[in-house]
Order: C-alpha cells, then sequence, then structure tokens
C-alpha cells in the first residue's frame, strides 16, 4: 500500500472556506477535522484563518483570534504552509461579511491512495484527478430533477 506519509506521493487535493460571522470560530468542526486527521483520511496542507474589518483582509494568527470557551485551536498552530496568495485572499475577502473571520483548510485526501495503490499493483494507473466544482454539481443535479 502507498505511504501516505510519503512526501513523494501526494493524493487528491481539496479545500473549504468557512465563515464565521460574528469573528468567533466554533469547536465542532475543529474536532471532526483533527479526527479525520488522526485516523489517516486526509491530511491538512494548510489551514489559515482570514479576518475581514475596517482595515482589510489579511491572514491571522490563531493566537489574533478571540477567546472562545470550549474550544482549544492549539492543535492547528503551525498549520499554515503560506500556500495563499493575495488573490485567494481578495476572493475569500469579496464573499465574507465585514468583522468575520473565515478559516480556510486545505487538505490532502490520503484515502485515495490505498485504493489507488490496489489498481496499480494489477497494472492499473491514475490517469486524472480532481474535483467538481459544486456549482457544476447542483445544476446537474437540478438538470436531472427535471427530467
Amino acid at each position: 500500500m502507498s505511504d501516505p506519509n510519503n512526501a513523494d506521493v501526494l493524493a487528491p487535493v481539496d479545500f473549504i472556506v468557512v465563515e464565521f460571522p460574528d469573528g468567533v470560530p466554533t469547536a465542532g468542526g475543529f474536532e471532526q477535522l483533527l479526527d479525520l486527521v488522526d485516523r489517516g483520511v486526509i491530511r491538512v496542507l494548510d489551514l489559515e484563518f482570514i479576518r475581514k474589518d475596517g482595515t482589510g483582509v489579511r491572514t491571522i494568527a490563531i493566537s489574533d483570534l478571540a477567546e472562545h470557551p470550549g474550544i482549544d485551536l492549539s492543535a492547528w498552530e503551525g498549520a499554515s504552509s503560506g500556500l495563499l496568495d493575495i488573490d485567494d485572499l481578495a476572493t475569500i475577502g469579496a464573499e465574507i461579511g465585514d468583522d468575520s473571520v473565515a478559516v480556510v483548510v486545505v487538505f490532502e485526501n490520503v484515502w485515495v491512495l490505498g485504493m489507488v495503490d490496489g489498481w496499480a499493483r494489477s497494472g492499473a494507473r491514475l490517469i486524472f484527478d480532481g474535483a467538481v466544482p459544486t456549482s457544476d454539481l447542483l445544476s446537474a443535479l437540478d438538470a436531472a430533477e427535471t427530467n
């Protein structure tokens, strides 16, 4: 089986951006994210917090977030790899509200590696991987419902 810790092997990579309109992250999703990492389902390549306020849009450190009882984000300290660029910040900033905080999680779907390796052992090869944009998926589902 492919070793998900091998840096030369990369599974499909996806991202999510979640906005916290009141500027305070909540625990539930981070607990689930940590569980997925602990079980080897995904590997987090980048986790960044973004703040939008009167001074603009910028990345912020976990220590700059408002404290909220019941949430411990210390597991994510240092998880930022700098993958986001100024265009990403502008795109996210255009979507989130003023005085909001968003988290961007870029993750590798390492669960795929075992499956692909199983096929590769019988001579198959992976030729493409990618993500279907949510808007395309929703459009296809809407079209299927009308037929």
